[in-house]
């Protein structure tokens, strides 16, 4: 009951502030102050566990610092590269490429922390591979266009934070990686936001209705996703993460009126959805 309940806030949270973030990136709200808010939302959190008793370590080894020092420049990255691909691509095409972050980090997984992948896995990930290929990018060398590398990127970028974070949450422990990593983030981009020269009636005027729903349904994504990890497997909780993509390409089109390409979008959901599957057979 639980799992599903923190699923369900996952899977809301996920598709939620990402048609939002799709509205904002567009919008006139300066980017680094949006990925500041966001990073600081997720942050937030872990102090309400610090004042409920839950142990905070700073003797670390110097490679775990190296790591968590690491990983929050990974975080900066990852705000930063999310907001740029969905300022140039719509949330349903970036949500199609960004599933791809599956594929990756099963590499990266098996390269850096030596899982060696199923041959379903392995399936599962060149077909989601190939539901890209249903977006039709080889027209008019879309694939090549700066909005799709961009996006290419930005996944790319998360599947090297993810294969951080998973060494992190087991090496450091939760609290602290989420402390120290997700509080330092925090601070680099409050340091550039400050170094941009925003001014306070900027930050006065992000604090509408829309941005305040935005950061509170990322912390919601992000940690319902952290906590479910406490209670199922990874390979369930991934399958129900991914599966996203198919509601953020029905909202996308019902809410944001995303209907370019509306066929190639729906037979690239398809194929990705049976990906998704086969890799959760092959980690089951």
């Amino acid at each position: 009951m639980i799992l599903a309940i923190l699923l369900g806030c996952h899977l809301i949270g996920l598709v939620g502030y990402t048609l939002l973030l799709r509205k904002s990136a567009v919008g006139n709200i300066n980017k680094l102050l949006l990925a500041a808010l966001m990073q600081t939302g997720v942050f937030l959190p872990v102090l309400v566990l610090l004042l409920l008793g839950s142990p905070l370590k700073i003797n670390f080894s110097g490679a775990q610092w190296v790591s968590l020092a690491t990983s929050s420049l990974l975080l900066v990255g990852v705000n930063l590269t999310t907001i740029k691909a969905l300022e140039h691509l719509e949330a349903s095409v970036f949500t199609i490429i960004y599933n791809l972050r599956l594929f990756f980090t099963t590499i990266l997984g098996f390269i850096f922390l030596h899982e060696l992948p199923s041959a379903l896995q392995v399936s599962g990930g060149i077909v989601i591979f190939a539901s890209i290929l249903l977006l039709n990018l080889h027209k008019n060398r879309r694939y090549a266009s700066t909005p799709i590398l961009l996006g290419l990127f930005a996944t790319v970028w998360f599947s090297v934070h993810a294969t951080l974070e998973k060494y992190n949450v087991v090496q450091v422990g939760f609290v602290d990686y989420m402390f120290w990593a997700q509080g330092f983030a925090a601070l680099m981009l409050w340091g550039m936001v400050l170094k941009s020269d925003v001014k306070l009636s900027a930050v006065k005027a992000s604090f509408d209705w829309h941005t305040i729903r935005l950061v509170v349904l990322r912390v919601v994504s992000a940690w319902g996703y952290t906590y479910a990890l406490k209670y199922g497997s990874l390979a369930v909780i991934n399958y129900v993460s991914g599966m996203g993509v198919a509601l953020i390409v029905l909202f996308g089109i019902l809410l944001l009126g995303e209907r370019n390409y509306l066929k190639q979008k729906i037979y690239a959901v398809v194929v990705a959805v049976f990906g998704l599957t086969l890799i959760l057979i092959g980690r089951l």
